[in-house]
Protein backbone atom coordinates (compact mmCIF):
# COMPACT_ATOMS: atom_id res chain seq x y z
CA UNK A 1 0.00 0.00 0.00
CA UNK A 2 1.52 3.25 -0.73
CA UNK A 3 0.54 6.50 0.55
CA UNK A 4 0.21 9.08 -2.32
CA UNK A 5 -1.73 12.33 -3.83
CA UNK A 6 -4.79 11.27 -5.94
CA UNK A 7 -3.11 12.62 -8.74
CA UNK A 8 -0.25 10.22 -8.75
CA UNK A 9 -2.59 7.80 -7.38
CA UNK A 10 -4.69 8.27 -11.05
CA UNK A 11 -1.58 7.99 -13.15
CA UNK A 12 0.10 5.17 -11.49
CA UNK A 13 -3.34 3.54 -12.18
CA UNK A 14 -3.31 4.40 -15.82
CA UNK A 15 0.69 3.12 -16.31
CA UNK A 16 -0.55 -0.32 -14.44
CA UNK A 17 -4.00 -0.81 -17.11
CA UNK A 18 -1.14 -0.47 -19.45
CA UNK A 19 -1.85 2.85 -21.21
CA UNK A 20 0.52 4.53 -24.32
CA UNK A 21 -1.44 7.57 -25.21
CA UNK A 22 -3.69 9.92 -23.43
CA UNK A 23 -5.34 11.81 -26.01
CA UNK A 24 -6.52 15.26 -24.15
CA UNK A 25 -7.04 18.83 -23.96
CA UNK A 26 -6.57 20.09 -20.53
CA UNK A 27 -8.54 22.70 -18.76
CA UNK A 28 -8.12 24.29 -15.46
CA UNK A 29 -9.59 21.88 -13.37
CA UNK A 30 -6.74 18.74 -14.83
CA UNK A 31 -4.18 21.48 -13.71
CA UNK A 32 -3.07 18.56 -10.35
CA UNK A 33 -2.42 16.08 -13.04
CA UNK A 34 -0.98 18.04 -15.93
CA UNK A 35 1.95 19.75 -13.14
CA UNK A 36 2.84 16.33 -12.51
CA UNK A 37 2.59 14.77 -16.16
CA UNK A 38 6.56 15.18 -17.08
CA UNK A 39 6.82 12.09 -14.04
CA UNK A 40 5.26 9.87 -15.85
CA UNK A 41 6.91 9.24 -19.62
CA UNK A 42 5.58 6.09 -20.70
CA UNK A 43 2.04 7.86 -20.89
CA UNK A 44 2.63 9.89 -24.27
CA UNK A 45 0.26 12.90 -24.42
CA UNK A 46 -1.30 13.48 -27.12
CA UNK A 47 -2.98 17.10 -27.62
CA UNK A 48 -5.61 17.94 -29.25
CA UNK A 49 -6.85 21.44 -29.72
CA UNK A 50 -10.96 20.24 -30.16
CA UNK A 51 -12.52 17.43 -27.87
CA UNK A 52 -14.34 15.35 -30.92
CA UNK A 53 -10.53 15.00 -32.28
CA UNK A 54 -9.48 13.27 -28.93
CA UNK A 55 -12.20 10.86 -29.36
CA UNK A 56 -11.60 10.52 -32.58
CA UNK A 57 -8.39 9.31 -31.93
CA UNK A 58 -9.33 7.04 -29.16
CA UNK A 59 -11.94 5.50 -31.93
CA UNK A 60 -8.83 4.61 -34.00
CA UNK A 61 -6.41 3.11 -31.84
CA UNK A 62 -9.13 0.81 -29.74
CA UNK A 63 -9.92 -0.81 -33.17
CA UNK A 64 -6.02 -1.05 -34.35
CA UNK A 65 -4.79 -2.89 -31.41
CA UNK A 66 -7.65 -4.23 -29.37
CA UNK A 67 -6.49 -2.40 -26.12
CA UNK A 68 -8.73 0.39 -24.24
CA UNK A 69 -7.55 3.97 -24.70
CA UNK A 70 -8.00 6.85 -22.21
CA UNK A 71 -9.49 10.52 -23.63
CA UNK A 72 -9.13 13.41 -20.74
CA UNK A 73 -10.98 15.87 -21.04
CA UNK A 74 -11.96 19.14 -19.17
CA UNK A 75 -14.95 20.05 -16.55
CA UNK A 76 -18.38 20.19 -18.54
CA UNK A 77 -17.70 22.53 -21.63
CA UNK A 78 -14.96 20.52 -23.00
CA UNK A 79 -16.12 16.86 -22.14
CA UNK A 80 -19.25 17.91 -23.84
CA UNK A 81 -17.82 18.32 -27.12
CA UNK A 82 -16.16 15.02 -26.80
CA UNK A 83 -19.50 13.24 -25.49
CA UNK A 84 -21.30 14.28 -29.25
CA UNK A 85 -19.08 11.22 -30.79
CA UNK A 86 -18.80 9.25 -27.68
CA UNK A 87 -22.67 8.60 -28.05
CA UNK A 88 -21.58 6.42 -31.40
CA UNK A 89 -19.16 4.34 -29.17
CA UNK A 90 -21.83 3.39 -26.68
CA UNK A 91 -24.08 2.51 -29.86
CA UNK A 92 -20.67 0.63 -31.82
CA UNK A 93 -19.22 -0.72 -28.44
CA UNK A 94 -15.81 0.75 -28.89
CA UNK A 95 -14.12 0.22 -25.51
CA UNK A 96 -12.81 4.03 -24.00
CA UNK A 97 -12.13 5.09 -20.94
CA UNK A 98 -13.23 9.10 -21.00
CA UNK A 99 -11.56 11.60 -17.62
CA UNK A 100 -12.65 15.23 -16.71
CA UNK A 101 -11.48 17.45 -13.88
CA UNK A 102 -14.48 18.78 -11.77
CA UNK A 103 -14.38 21.75 -9.12
CA UNK A 104 -13.83 20.77 -5.82
CA UNK A 105 -16.82 18.77 -4.32
CA UNK A 106 -17.01 21.36 -1.37
CA UNK A 107 -18.12 23.95 -3.54
CA UNK A 108 -21.80 22.62 -3.71
CA UNK A 109 -23.12 25.94 -1.92
CA UNK A 110 -21.30 27.99 -5.57
CA UNK A 111 -22.70 24.95 -7.85
CA UNK A 112 -20.64 22.44 -9.59
CA UNK A 113 -21.66 20.15 -12.91
CA UNK A 114 -22.77 16.98 -12.06
CA UNK A 115 -20.37 15.28 -14.64
CA UNK A 116 -21.06 11.97 -14.23
CA UNK A 117 -24.58 12.54 -14.60
CA UNK A 118 -24.48 14.51 -18.06
CA UNK A 119 -22.18 11.73 -19.33
CA UNK A 120 -24.57 8.65 -18.19
CA UNK A 121 -27.00 8.46 -21.26
CA UNK A 122 -23.21 8.51 -23.93
CA UNK A 123 -21.43 6.23 -21.61
CA UNK A 124 -21.88 2.07 -20.09
CA UNK A 125 -20.82 3.38 -16.73
CA UNK A 126 -20.23 6.53 -14.75
CA UNK A 127 -18.97 7.63 -11.78
CA UNK A 128 -17.06 10.51 -10.19
CA UNK A 129 -14.17 10.12 -7.74
CA UNK A 130 -14.19 12.82 -5.06
CA UNK A 131 -12.02 10.95 -2.25
CA UNK A 132 -8.68 10.40 -3.47
CA UNK A 133 -9.04 6.61 -1.59
CA UNK A 134 -11.40 6.12 -4.40
CA UNK A 135 -9.02 6.01 -7.26
CA UNK A 136 -7.79 3.06 -8.07
CA UNK A 137 -11.05 1.18 -7.25
CA UNK A 138 -13.01 3.53 -10.02
CA UNK A 139 -10.37 3.38 -12.42
CA UNK A 140 -10.31 -0.36 -12.12
CA UNK A 141 -13.51 -1.02 -13.05
CA UNK A 142 -13.65 1.66 -15.56
CA UNK A 143 -11.21 -0.08 -17.32
CA UNK A 144 -13.16 -3.25 -17.03
CA UNK A 145 -16.47 -2.34 -17.91
CA UNK A 146 -14.57 -0.53 -21.22
CA UNK A 147 -13.28 -3.77 -22.38
CA UNK A 148 -16.09 -6.34 -21.13
CA UNK A 149 -18.92 -7.48 -23.18
CA UNK A 150 -20.83 -5.82 -24.20
CA UNK A 151 -17.99 -3.15 -24.50
CA UNK A 152 -18.29 0.00 -24.65
CA UNK A 153 -16.93 4.17 -23.52
CA UNK A 154 -17.05 4.51 -19.31
CA UNK A 155 -16.86 7.81 -17.61
CA UNK A 156 -14.72 9.05 -15.02
CA UNK A 157 -15.09 12.39 -13.28
CA UNK A 158 -12.52 13.78 -10.47
CA UNK A 159 -13.22 16.56 -8.34
CA UNK A 160 -10.24 19.14 -7.57
CA UNK A 161 -10.02 18.17 -4.06
CA UNK A 162 -9.61 14.25 -4.99
CA UNK A 163 -6.23 15.17 -7.29
CA UNK A 164 -4.08 16.81 -3.96
CA UNK A 165 -5.63 14.78 -1.40
CA UNK A 166 -3.56 11.97 0.19
CA UNK A 167 -4.59 8.87 0.77
CA UNK A 168 -3.25 4.96 1.11
CA UNK A 169 -4.05 2.90 -1.85
CA UNK A 170 -3.39 -0.38 -3.47
CA UNK A 171 -2.39 0.15 -7.25
CA UNK A 172 -4.28 -2.95 -8.94
CA UNK A 173 -5.42 -2.83 -12.17
CA UNK A 174 -8.13 -4.73 -13.56
CA UNK A 175 -8.33 -8.22 -14.61
CA UNK A 176 -9.18 -9.64 -18.00
CA UNK A 177 -12.76 -11.08 -17.80
CA UNK A 178 -13.65 -13.29 -20.37
CA UNK A 179 -17.32 -13.45 -20.97
CA UNK A 180 -17.97 -15.41 -24.26
CA UNK A 181 -20.20 -18.15 -23.87
CA UNK A 182 -21.10 -20.78 -26.37
CA UNK A 183 -25.07 -21.25 -27.79
CA UNK A 184 -26.89 -23.93 -26.45
CA UNK A 185 -26.21 -26.99 -28.87
CA UNK A 186 -29.80 -27.58 -29.22
CA UNK A 187 -30.72 -24.41 -30.36
CA UNK A 188 -27.24 -24.47 -33.04
CA UNK A 189 -29.31 -27.88 -34.23
CA UNK A 190 -32.43 -25.57 -34.69
CA UNK A 191 -30.70 -23.42 -36.73
CA UNK A 192 -29.49 -26.05 -38.84
CA UNK A 193 -32.38 -27.48 -39.25
CA UNK A 194 -34.38 -24.19 -40.38
CA UNK A 195 -31.60 -23.73 -42.94
CA UNK A 196 -31.62 -26.87 -44.32
CA UNK A 197 -35.19 -26.27 -45.37
CA UNK A 198 -35.59 -22.34 -46.70
CA UNK A 199 -35.11 -21.93 -49.94
CA UNK A 200 -33.21 -18.18 -49.59
CA UNK A 201 -31.62 -18.32 -46.09
CA UNK A 202 -29.49 -15.31 -45.76
CA UNK A 203 -26.41 -14.37 -42.99
CA UNK A 204 -26.14 -10.99 -41.72
CA UNK A 205 -23.17 -9.72 -39.94
CA UNK A 206 -21.85 -6.70 -38.31
CA UNK A 207 -19.03 -5.57 -36.22
CA UNK A 208 -19.04 -8.03 -33.08
CA UNK A 209 -18.64 -11.00 -35.12
CA UNK A 210 -14.59 -9.20 -36.03
CA UNK A 211 -14.75 -8.16 -32.78
CA UNK A 212 -15.20 -12.06 -31.34
CA UNK A 213 -13.08 -13.88 -34.15
CA UNK A 214 -15.81 -14.75 -35.68
CA UNK A 215 -15.31 -13.82 -39.37
CA UNK A 216 -13.05 -17.25 -40.78
CA UNK A 217 -16.69 -18.73 -39.00
CA UNK A 218 -19.26 -16.95 -40.88
CA UNK A 219 -17.69 -17.44 -44.30
CA UNK A 220 -17.73 -21.53 -42.80
CA UNK A 221 -21.23 -20.77 -42.24
CA UNK A 222 -22.09 -19.26 -45.37
CA UNK A 223 -20.61 -21.95 -47.77
CA UNK A 224 -22.49 -24.98 -45.60
CA UNK A 225 -25.57 -22.90 -45.88
CA UNK A 226 -25.66 -22.20 -49.00
CA UNK A 227 -26.51 -18.59 -47.57
CA UNK A 228 -26.15 -15.12 -49.08
CA UNK A 229 -23.90 -13.20 -46.86
CA UNK A 230 -24.57 -9.75 -46.33
CA UNK A 231 -23.45 -6.72 -43.83
CA UNK A 232 -25.52 -4.18 -41.29
CA UNK A 233 -23.72 -2.00 -38.77
CA UNK A 234 -20.96 -3.75 -40.40
CA UNK A 235 -17.61 -1.28 -40.34
CA UNK A 236 -15.17 -3.51 -40.06
CA UNK A 237 -13.78 -6.87 -42.24
CA UNK A 238 -16.77 -9.25 -40.76
CA UNK A 239 -16.91 -11.63 -44.28
CA UNK A 240 -14.28 -10.75 -47.27
CA UNK A 241 -16.46 -8.48 -49.16
CA UNK A 242 -14.14 -10.57 -52.26
CA UNK A 243 -15.67 -13.63 -51.64
CA UNK A 244 -18.58 -14.51 -54.15
CA UNK A 245 -21.32 -15.20 -51.68
CA UNK A 246 -20.89 -11.30 -50.00
CA UNK A 247 -23.91 -9.06 -51.00
CA UNK A 248 -22.90 -5.92 -50.07
CA UNK A 249 -23.62 -3.85 -46.54
CA UNK A 250 -27.77 -3.37 -46.17
CA UNK A 251 -28.62 0.40 -46.13
CA UNK A 252 -32.82 -0.56 -44.72
CA UNK A 253 -33.82 3.11 -45.92
CA UNK A 254 -33.21 1.85 -49.53
CA UNK A 255 -35.91 -0.34 -51.37
CA UNK A 256 -32.84 -2.68 -52.60
CA UNK A 257 -32.15 -3.70 -49.01
CA UNK A 258 -35.63 -3.97 -48.05
CA UNK A 259 -36.42 -6.17 -50.62
CA UNK A 260 -33.13 -8.13 -50.08
CA UNK A 261 -34.73 -9.16 -46.39
CA UNK A 262 -38.09 -9.83 -47.47
CA UNK A 263 -36.91 -12.20 -49.90
CA UNK A 264 -34.99 -14.23 -47.21
CA UNK A 265 -37.07 -16.87 -46.01
CA UNK A 266 -34.76 -17.88 -43.07
CA UNK A 267 -32.34 -14.61 -41.61
CA UNK A 268 -29.26 -15.43 -39.49
CA UNK A 269 -28.33 -11.75 -38.01
CA UNK A 270 -24.98 -12.13 -36.06
CA UNK A 271 -23.58 -9.48 -34.00
CA UNK A 272 -25.34 -6.58 -35.48
CA UNK A 273 -28.45 -4.77 -34.84
CA UNK A 274 -31.93 -5.89 -36.25
CA UNK A 275 -32.34 -3.43 -37.82
CA UNK A 276 -31.21 -0.08 -37.30
CA UNK A 277 -32.08 2.70 -39.23
CA UNK A 278 -33.06 7.01 -38.97
CA UNK A 279 -36.51 6.59 -40.26
CA UNK A 280 -39.63 5.17 -39.49
CA UNK A 281 -40.61 2.75 -41.80
CA UNK A 282 -44.28 1.19 -40.85
CA UNK A 283 -44.33 -2.53 -40.35
CA UNK A 284 -41.47 -5.35 -40.06
CA UNK A 285 -38.66 -5.73 -42.55
CA UNK A 286 -38.23 -9.46 -41.91
CA UNK A 287 -41.60 -11.15 -44.05
CA UNK A 288 -44.56 -12.54 -41.77
CA UNK A 289 -43.80 -16.16 -43.38
CA UNK A 290 -39.98 -15.75 -42.47
CA UNK A 291 -37.93 -17.16 -39.37
CA UNK A 292 -35.44 -14.20 -37.78
CA UNK A 293 -32.69 -15.92 -35.94
CA UNK A 294 -30.55 -13.66 -34.04
CA UNK A 295 -27.18 -14.04 -32.46
CA UNK A 296 -25.54 -11.54 -29.80
CA UNK A 297 -23.24 -10.73 -27.16
CA UNK A 298 -25.77 -7.68 -26.27
CA UNK A 299 -28.42 -8.88 -24.88
CA UNK A 300 -29.77 -5.61 -25.45
CA UNK A 301 -30.13 -5.74 -28.97
CA UNK A 302 -31.79 -9.21 -29.44
CA UNK A 303 -35.43 -8.51 -29.90
CA UNK A 304 -35.60 -4.47 -29.75
CA UNK A 305 -37.08 -3.80 -33.01
CA UNK A 306 -38.28 -6.99 -35.12
CA UNK A 307 -39.95 -10.01 -33.69
CA UNK A 308 -37.24 -12.54 -32.65
CA UNK A 309 -38.14 -16.08 -33.61
CA UNK A 310 -35.05 -17.50 -31.97
CA UNK A 311 -32.26 -15.41 -29.86
CA UNK A 312 -29.61 -16.34 -28.81
CA UNK A 313 -27.05 -14.69 -26.37
CA UNK A 314 -23.70 -15.90 -26.93
CA UNK A 315 -20.25 -14.82 -28.53
CA UNK A 316 -20.85 -14.11 -32.48
CA UNK A 317 -17.30 -15.86 -32.75
CA UNK A 318 -18.19 -19.08 -30.80
CA UNK A 319 -21.47 -19.50 -31.72
CA UNK A 320 -20.98 -19.09 -35.81
CA UNK A 321 -18.02 -21.80 -34.96
CA UNK A 322 -20.70 -24.19 -34.08
CA UNK A 323 -23.17 -23.45 -36.44
CA UNK A 324 -20.28 -23.52 -39.18
CA UNK A 325 -19.48 -27.03 -37.13
CA UNK A 326 -23.00 -28.60 -37.50
CA UNK A 327 -24.21 -26.96 -40.79
CA UNK A 328 -21.31 -29.11 -42.10
CA UNK A 329 -22.12 -31.97 -40.84
CA UNK A 330 -26.28 -32.47 -40.64
CA UNK A 331 -26.61 -31.09 -44.13
CA UNK A 332 -28.17 -34.54 -46.47
CA UNK A 333 -27.50 -34.54 -50.01
CA UNK A 334 -30.44 -32.74 -51.27
CA UNK A 335 -29.61 -30.31 -48.94
CA UNK A 336 -26.15 -30.30 -49.71
CA UNK A 337 -26.88 -29.94 -53.47
CA UNK A 338 -29.60 -27.11 -52.71
CA UNK A 339 -27.01 -25.25 -50.98
CA UNK A 340 -24.88 -25.90 -54.15
CA UNK A 341 -27.68 -24.60 -56.60
CA UNK A 342 -27.79 -21.28 -53.91
CA UNK A 343 -24.06 -20.86 -53.98
CA UNK A 344 -23.87 -20.39 -57.55
CA UNK A 345 -26.98 -18.12 -57.61
CA UNK A 346 -25.46 -16.03 -55.27
CA UNK A 347 -21.80 -16.04 -57.02
CA UNK A 348 -23.61 -14.90 -60.25
CA UNK A 349 -25.53 -11.95 -58.41
CA UNK A 350 -22.04 -10.44 -56.69
CA UNK A 351 -20.25 -10.88 -60.20
CA UNK A 352 -23.18 -8.56 -61.32
CA UNK A 353 -22.64 -6.13 -58.65
CA UNK A 354 -18.90 -6.05 -58.91
CA UNK A 355 -19.46 -4.93 -62.79
CA UNK A 356 -21.52 -2.83 -62.11
CA UNK A 357 -19.86 -0.59 -60.04
CA UNK A 358 -16.43 -1.39 -62.49
CA UNK A 359 -19.12 0.29 -65.12
CA UNK A 360 -19.99 3.20 -62.76
CA UNK A 361 -16.47 3.70 -61.99
CA UNK A 362 -15.39 3.70 -65.66
CA UNK A 363 -17.81 5.98 -66.49
CA UNK A 364 -15.66 9.20 -68.29
CA UNK A 365 -17.06 12.31 -66.84
CA UNK A 366 -17.48 15.53 -68.95
CA UNK A 367 -14.86 17.74 -67.74
CA UNK A 368 -14.74 17.95 -63.92
CA UNK A 369 -15.28 17.13 -61.13
CA UNK A 370 -14.07 13.60 -61.28
CA UNK A 371 -17.25 11.59 -60.04
CA UNK A 372 -17.01 10.17 -56.68
CA UNK A 373 -17.08 6.22 -58.01
CA UNK A 374 -14.14 6.95 -60.43
CA UNK A 375 -12.15 8.42 -57.35
CA UNK A 376 -12.86 5.77 -55.34
CA UNK A 377 -11.64 3.55 -58.15
CA UNK A 378 -8.45 5.29 -58.67
CA UNK A 379 -7.94 6.08 -54.66
CA UNK A 380 -8.38 1.74 -53.83
CA UNK A 381 -5.53 0.69 -57.29
CA UNK A 382 -3.42 3.42 -56.13
CA UNK A 383 -3.20 2.44 -52.21
CA UNK A 384 0.00 -0.01 -50.97
CA UNK A 385 -2.02 -3.73 -50.39
CA UNK A 386 -0.98 -3.27 -46.60
CA UNK A 387 -3.11 -0.07 -45.94
CA UNK A 388 -5.79 0.82 -43.24
CA UNK A 389 -8.17 3.10 -44.10
CA UNK A 390 -10.52 4.34 -42.08
CA UNK A 391 -13.56 5.35 -44.17
CA UNK A 392 -15.36 8.56 -43.27
CA UNK A 393 -16.17 9.77 -46.44
CA UNK A 394 -20.02 9.78 -45.69
CA UNK A 395 -21.80 9.62 -49.43
CA UNK A 396 -18.81 8.34 -50.76
CA UNK A 397 -18.43 5.49 -48.53
CA UNK A 398 -19.94 2.45 -49.90
CA UNK A 399 -18.45 3.25 -53.52
CA UNK A 400 -14.99 3.28 -51.65
CA UNK A 401 -16.30 0.11 -49.53
CA UNK A 402 -16.59 -1.68 -53.05
CA UNK A 403 -13.74 -0.42 -54.61
CA UNK A 404 -11.23 -1.49 -51.89
CA UNK A 405 -13.20 -4.65 -51.45
CA UNK A 406 -12.16 -5.34 -47.95
CA UNK A 407 -10.95 -8.91 -46.85
CA UNK A 408 -8.11 -8.72 -44.62
CA UNK A 409 -8.28 -7.80 -40.74
CA UNK A 410 -6.64 -4.46 -40.22
CA UNK A 411 -7.09 -3.09 -43.62
CA UNK A 412 -10.22 -1.20 -43.30
CA UNK A 413 -12.21 0.61 -40.66
CA UNK A 414 -15.85 2.47 -41.15
CA UNK A 415 -17.86 5.20 -38.59
CA UNK A 416 -20.19 4.02 -36.07
CA UNK A 417 -22.81 5.51 -35.69
CA UNK A 418 -24.37 8.45 -37.38
CA UNK A 419 -22.39 11.65 -35.87
CA UNK A 420 -19.41 13.05 -38.17
CA UNK A 421 -16.07 14.25 -37.12
CA UNK A 422 -14.27 10.77 -36.77
CA UNK A 423 -12.51 10.56 -39.42
CA UNK A 424 -9.72 13.16 -38.72
CA UNK A 425 -8.99 11.80 -35.27
CA UNK A 426 -9.75 8.30 -36.13
CA UNK A 427 -7.11 7.75 -39.02
CA UNK A 428 -4.20 9.35 -36.66
CA UNK A 429 -5.15 6.83 -34.02
CA UNK A 430 -5.49 4.17 -36.72
CA UNK A 431 -1.69 4.73 -37.76
CA UNK A 432 -0.85 5.17 -33.69
CA UNK A 433 -1.72 1.40 -32.67
CA UNK A 434 -0.59 -0.05 -36.33
CA UNK A 435 2.62 2.68 -37.18
CA UNK A 436 4.18 -0.02 -39.63
CA UNK A 437 0.96 0.25 -41.85
CA UNK A 438 0.29 3.59 -44.22
CA UNK A 439 -2.74 4.99 -42.30
CA UNK A 440 -5.02 6.53 -44.85
CA UNK A 441 -8.61 8.61 -44.07
CA UNK A 442 -11.17 9.10 -46.73
CA UNK A 443 -13.64 11.97 -44.93
CA UNK A 444 -16.05 13.72 -46.33
CA UNK A 445 -15.47 17.57 -46.56
CA UNK A 446 -18.60 18.48 -43.91
CA UNK A 447 -16.81 15.54 -41.50
CA UNK A 448 -13.12 16.92 -42.23
CA UNK A 449 -14.39 20.71 -41.16
CA UNK A 450 -16.03 19.47 -37.70
CA UNK A 451 -12.68 18.73 -36.45
CA UNK A 452 -10.15 19.97 -39.06
CA UNK A 453 -7.87 20.44 -35.75
CA UNK A 454 -6.64 17.41 -36.38
CA UNK A 455 -4.34 18.14 -38.69
CA UNK A 456 -2.66 20.64 -35.87
CA UNK A 457 -2.51 17.50 -33.84
CA UNK A 458 -0.72 15.70 -36.90
CA UNK A 459 1.90 18.06 -37.09
CA UNK A 460 2.56 18.44 -33.24
CA UNK A 461 2.33 15.05 -32.54
CA UNK A 462 4.25 13.82 -35.74
CA UNK A 463 1.55 11.73 -36.70
CA UNK A 464 2.22 10.48 -40.81
CA UNK A 465 -1.35 10.06 -41.26
CA UNK A 466 -3.00 10.54 -45.19
CA UNK A 467 -5.81 13.02 -44.97
CA UNK A 468 -7.76 12.29 -48.22
CA UNK A 469 -10.48 15.29 -48.40
CA UNK A 470 -14.03 14.32 -50.63
CA UNK A 471 -14.43 17.69 -51.63
CA UNK A 472 -18.01 18.26 -53.07
CA UNK A 473 -18.57 21.80 -51.68
CA UNK A 474 -21.88 20.10 -50.26
CA UNK A 475 -23.48 18.18 -47.16
CA UNK A 476 -24.44 15.20 -49.85
CA UNK A 477 -25.53 13.60 -47.33
CA UNK A 478 -28.17 15.38 -46.49
CA UNK A 479 -29.29 15.94 -50.06
CA UNK A 480 -29.60 11.97 -50.33
CA UNK A 481 -31.44 11.39 -47.22
CA UNK A 482 -34.07 14.22 -48.02
CA UNK A 483 -34.48 12.34 -51.23
CA UNK A 484 -35.31 9.28 -49.00
CA UNK A 485 -37.36 11.23 -47.08
CA UNK A 486 -39.39 12.50 -49.34
CA UNK A 487 -39.83 9.08 -50.94
CA UNK A 488 -40.48 7.25 -48.15
CA UNK A 489 -43.54 9.86 -47.10
CA UNK A 490 -44.73 9.57 -50.64
CA UNK A 491 -43.42 13.05 -51.63
CA UNK A 492 -41.82 13.96 -54.72
CA UNK A 493 -38.77 14.58 -55.18
CA UNK A 494 -37.15 17.74 -54.23
CA UNK A 495 -35.63 20.10 -57.05
CA UNK A 496 -33.65 22.05 -54.49
CA UNK A 497 -31.67 21.85 -51.39
CA UNK A 498 -31.92 24.33 -48.57
CA UNK A 499 -28.55 24.89 -46.65
CA UNK A 500 -27.01 22.00 -47.90
CA UNK A 501 -24.37 23.22 -50.50
CA UNK A 502 -20.79 24.91 -49.35
CA UNK A 503 -20.86 28.33 -51.77
CA UNK A 504 -17.90 29.87 -50.57
CA UNK A 505 -15.30 26.99 -51.47
CA UNK A 506 -13.16 25.16 -48.64
CA UNK A 507 -9.57 24.64 -49.70
CA UNK A 508 -8.26 22.19 -47.82
CA UNK A 509 -5.07 21.80 -49.32
CA UNK A 510 -4.48 25.17 -48.05
CA UNK A 511 -5.31 24.71 -44.67
CA UNK A 512 -3.23 21.95 -44.72
CA UNK A 513 -0.07 24.17 -45.98
CA UNK A 514 -1.58 26.81 -42.85
CA UNK A 515 -0.70 23.68 -40.58
CA UNK A 516 2.81 23.26 -41.18
CA UNK A 517 1.90 19.81 -43.79
CA UNK A 518 1.64 18.83 -47.28
CA UNK A 519 -1.41 19.89 -49.00
CA UNK A 520 -2.32 18.40 -52.45
CA UNK A 521 -5.24 19.58 -54.57
CA UNK A 522 -6.51 16.27 -57.44
CA UNK A 523 -8.96 17.44 -59.93
CA UNK A 524 -7.94 14.72 -62.44
CA UNK A 525 -8.12 11.33 -61.82
CA UNK A 526 -5.19 10.62 -63.32
CA UNK A 527 -3.00 12.29 -60.52
CA UNK A 528 -4.48 10.41 -57.44
CA UNK A 529 -1.52 7.61 -58.22
CA UNK A 530 1.16 9.69 -57.19
CA UNK A 531 -0.36 12.33 -54.93
CA UNK A 532 -0.66 8.89 -52.74
CA UNK A 533 2.63 8.00 -53.19
CA UNK A 534 4.10 11.47 -52.44
CA UNK A 535 1.78 11.46 -49.08
CA UNK A 536 3.03 8.24 -48.19
CA UNK A 537 6.55 8.10 -49.24
CA UNK A 538 7.20 11.35 -47.42
CA UNK A 539 6.78 9.92 -43.91
CA UNK A 540 5.03 12.84 -42.86
CA UNK A 541 1.33 13.68 -42.46
CA UNK A 542 -0.31 15.04 -45.61
CA UNK A 543 -3.98 16.04 -46.86
CA UNK A 544 -4.99 15.02 -50.37
CA UNK A 545 -8.22 17.84 -51.19
CA UNK A 546 -9.71 15.30 -53.51
CA UNK A 547 -12.10 17.55 -56.12
CA UNK A 548 -15.38 15.35 -56.72
CA UNK A 549 -18.91 15.59 -58.39
CA UNK A 550 -21.35 16.61 -55.47
CA UNK A 551 -24.54 16.18 -57.93
CA UNK A 552 -27.41 13.00 -57.02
Amino acid sequence: MARIAGKHALLKMFEAEGVEYMFGNPGTSEAPMMAVMDQYPSIEYVLVLQEGVAVGLAEGYARSTGKVPLVSLHIDNGMSNGLSLMIDQLYGGTPMVMTAGNKDIRKLAPGRSDLADMARPYSKWSTEITHAEQVPSVIRRAFQEARTAPTGPAFVAMSANAFDDVADVDLIPSAQVDISPSADPQLIDQICGLVAGADRPILIVGDRVADTNGTAAAVAVAEAGGMRAYGHGSTSVNFPADHPLWQGNLNMRTAEAVAAVKAADVVVAVGCPVFEDFFYQPGQFVADNSKLIHIDINSGEIGKSEPTDLGILASPGKALGQLAEALQSSLNGAQAEAATGRKEEAAAESAARIEAFRQLAGISAKGRPMSPAMMADHLAKALPDNSAVFNDSVSTGGLLFDALSPSTQGTYYGCRGQAIGWGMGAVMGVKLGSPDQPAVGVIGDGSAIMTVQALWTAVNSDIPAVFVICNNASYRVLKVNMNHYHRLNALDQPDSYFAMDFPNPIDFAAQAQAYGMQGIRVEDPADIDSAVNSAIDSGKPAVIDMIIDGAL
